[in-house]
């Protein structure tokens, strides 16, 4: 391996932890396809190489916005409709610079994309941790 390539493109570390055991394995899951992805771009593969592996991506983000977005709709959170909007525009950010990099040849394009979408997910969490921590691990308020 060359000294320029780094093993992991997102560090795990504690400060990334919400403290609400089912957001943080996502989270945790999240980061392992991310750097997973991040490795096998940096082995010589393309995208469309690695089509299983950004499509198994794009479908925990999904997964994982859902579940936060059950979350906010259980604590009746006035910011739900606002995280809505943000998770969709994140997936088609997505599948923009998946075809950016596709038709490019540079895989890179969606990595630095990825990279970038953690780091405002987790100030986005900032504005909602005190709520997370209220959850009772209900998705329905019947």
């Amino acid at each position: 391996m060359e000294r320029s390539q780094k093993p992991l493109l997102i560090v795990w570390q504690d400060s990334f932890l919400q403290h609400v055991a089912l957001i943080d394995e996502q989270h945790r899951g999240v980061v392992a396809v991310i750097n997973s992805l991040h490795y096998f771009i940096q082995q010589g593969f393309g995208l469309r190489d690695l089509m299983p592996t950004v499509s198994v991506l794009k479908s925990y983000l999904n997964f994982h916005f859902k579940t936060e977005e059950g979350i906010l709709r259980a604590m009746e959170s006035a910011s739900l409709e606002q995280y809505c909007e943000t998770a969709i525009n994140i997936l088609d950010e997505f599948d923009i610079q998946l075809r950016l990099g596709l038709r490019d040849d540079e895989p890179q394009l969606l990595l630095i994309f990825l990279k970038h979408w953690w780091l405002e997910h987790l100030q986005q969490h900032e504005q909602c941790a005190a709520l997370w921590r209220q959850w009772d691990g209900d998705f329905s308020r019947t």
